[in-house]
């Protein structure tokens, strides 16, 4: 097959607003609507790529931010004409501006598009290709009431769903309550790991752990600030359920610190928060020599966010728990489409590129 090289022509960014119906609550935010940022790239022959900026401050972004550095620091950089590939133009990026994770994953996911679309091939395919077709999507339980908590997983059960992630953080009488209302209501074939999001010390984080584990827990997630390595370890020794870091992740190096230390069963990857596709997979290979699972997390997103994220997930071997890939049902006026969950999976799409149409009607044109 003949190269295709990239010749970008335009960069546009749009603005768009998805709305939620119930307020999504965890211990650390409370969010309704979400606010975020399309990144269009079109070549000289006016082809267009996509990506997502999920815009989330709690990571250090926001949609203006995110505009404003990308049409003034990066977009020179993406408009040359000698571009070699998709992996230098990202790294002349890393020495153009540090940080700005979200926004450089939307850059790459938009040229991965584009590229894909040239060369009439999915986005997996410039993975490396498949490791499944099909990837089980874990749904979030936010935090409520016990009971609460308990209906909203049995919903997600009848509908096809087999794996569930609980929050958990704020108050550890109701996240061990919360915990044992799920299992006794959806039984222990379904796969539940909890995220207690930076919440507990460590000696806390032993205590309510060993008390869930009575209720077959199968993961917990970074219950410890996220520079706490030692107190990770600490905290794995004393349990018996698999130890997950996220937040502690953002690098390749991160995460070979995580491992040295023998603090991690499991990293949760999230696209958008380590930088991109080539960043993320530098993490996973990392884990996979070291025998360690990944697990694709996110943040309730736009269907071209978790578009990505499934191509991903697809080409990725050593994948525990599904993947968080399904918020978007709950979402309206998302200018994404094109994933269909059934049963509880997303199967990856054949077509170029990344394989969601994109409806711009659904979004603001903020161009500088």
């Amino acid at each position: 097959m003949e190269a295709k090289e990239i010749k970008v022509a335009e960069v546009h960014t749009w603005r768009t607003v998805l709305r939620r119906s119930v307020p999504w609550k965890t211990a650390r935010y409370t969010k309704g609507d979400i606010e975020a940022t399309v990144v269009e790239i079109s070549d000289e022959c006016g082809a267009s790529g996509y990506g997502y900026v999920p815009a989330m401050l709690l990571e250090g972004e926001s949609g203006p931010s995110a505009e404003a550095l990308l049409h003034s620091v990066l977009k020179p950089l993406i408009k040359r004409k000698d571009i070699v590939g998709i992996q230098p133009l990202m790294q002349d990026m890393d020495l153009a501006l540090m940080h700005n994770l979200q926004l450089k994953f939307a850059i790459e996911e938009a040229l991965l598009d584009l590229q894909g679309k040239k060369l009439g091939i999915p986005v997996y395919d410039l993975l490396g290709g498949l490791s499944r077709r099909e990837v089980p999507v874990m749904r979030m339980l936010g935090i409520k009431s016990p009971k609460d908590t308990a209906a909203q997983a049995r919903g997600f059960v009848d509908r096809g769903y087999t794996h569930i992630k609980l929050k958990i953080g704020l108050d550890e009488t109701r996240d061990v309550e919360a915990m044992q209302a799920v299992r006794e209501e959806v039984g222990n074939a379904i796969f539940m790991t909890a995220d207690a999001n930076r919440s507990y010390t460590p000696m806390q984080a032993i205590r309510i752990i060993n008390k869930m584990e009575k209720w077959k827990l199968d993961g917990i997630e970074q219950p410890l600030v996220r520079e706490d390595v030692r107190g990770m370890t600490f905290v794995r020794q004393h349990i018996g359920t698999p130890m997950m870091v996220d937040e502690g992740v953002l690098t390749s190096a991160d995460a070979l610190r995580f491992i040295e230390a023998d603090a991690i069963d499991v990293v949760c990857i999230k696209l958008w928060k380590v930088g991109g596709f080539m960043k993320a997979r530098e993490i996973a290979s990392l884990c996979n020599a070291a025998n360690i699972s990944c697990h694709i997390g996110s943040t309730a997103g736009s269907q071209l966010l978790e578009a990505g994220q499934l191509h991903f997930a697809a080409s990725t071997l050593n994948l525990m728990g599904g993947a968080e890939i399904g918020e978007f049902e709950e979402l309206a006026e998302d200018p994404a489409s094109g994933l269909q969950i059934v049963d509880g999976v997303l199967k990856v799409s054949d077509a170029p590129g990344l394989g969601v149409a994109i409806d711009l009607s659904k979004a603001r044109e903020i161009t500088f």
